[in-house]
C-alpha cells in the first residue's frame, strides 16, 4: 500500500455535501442486516439515514474520518470525544469488503488514536458484537483488552495510552 494510493480525509455530517456523498455510500454498505449489525446493532434493517445521524452524530464532539481510493471512499471511522475523562470512544469503523485484507482498518484506526492522543486523550473504548470476529482480532493485535460487557452484551474494550 503507497501512501498516494490511499488518502484520509474528515468529514462532517453537518455540511449538507459530505452528508449526501455520505449518505450513498452506507446505504451501499448497508445492503445487508449483518453489515449493519455489526457496525451498530442498535439500527434496525433497512438502513435509514436518518436515524443513523440521531442515534450516533447529534454532538459536535465526534469526528468522523473517510479513507478514500482515487476518490472513492472505501473505509470509514468515527471517534467521540470525551476529554473531561481523557477518553475517546471509536465507533462505526468499515472498510468496504473490496478492500479488506490489505491493513487499511488498522490504518485508519491508528491514524484516528494519533488524532486523539494529539486532542487530550488517554485512551480509547470500543463496543463490539460479540459475533464480529475480525474487529476483535484486529483491536487485540492494535493492544486493546476486554473488559467485560455492556448491558446490551457488546463485548467492551479498552487501550490505556502511556
Amino acid at each position: 500500500m503507497t501512501e498516494l494510493e490511499y488518502t484520509l480525509q474528515e468529514i462532517s455530517y453537518s455540511r449538507k455535501e459530505d452528508s449526501r456523498i455520505l449518505e450513498a455510500v452506507l446505504k451501499n454498505w448497508f445492503k445487508d442486516p449483518k453489515s449493519l449489525n455489526f457496525v451498530d446493532p442498535r439500527m434496525s434493517f433497512p438502513f435509514q439515514f436518518k436515524e443513523w445521524i440521531k442515534l450516533s452524530y447529534q454532538t459536535e464532539q465526534t469526528i468522523t474520518t473517510i479513507l478514500k481510493k482515487n476518490l472513492w471512499i472505501i473505509g470509514y471511522l468515527s471517534m467521540h470525544l470525551r476529554l473531561e475523562r481523557k477518553n475517546c470512544y471509536l465507533f462505526h469503523l468499515f472498510i468496504d469488503p473490496q478492500f479488506r485484507n490489505k491493513g487499511l482498518a488498522q490504518r485508519i484506526t491508528q491514524e484516528m488514536e494519533t488524532y486523539g492522543k494529539q486532542l487530550g486523550a488517554q485512551s480509547f473504548s470500543i463496543f463490539l458484537v460479540p459475533k464480529n470476529v475480525p474487529a476483535k482480532n484486529l483491536y487485540r493485535k492494535l493492544g486493546y483488552e476486554e473488559r467485560g460487557q455492556s448491558i446490551n452484551g457488546l463485548i467492551k474494550l479498552h487501550k490505556k495510552i502511556i
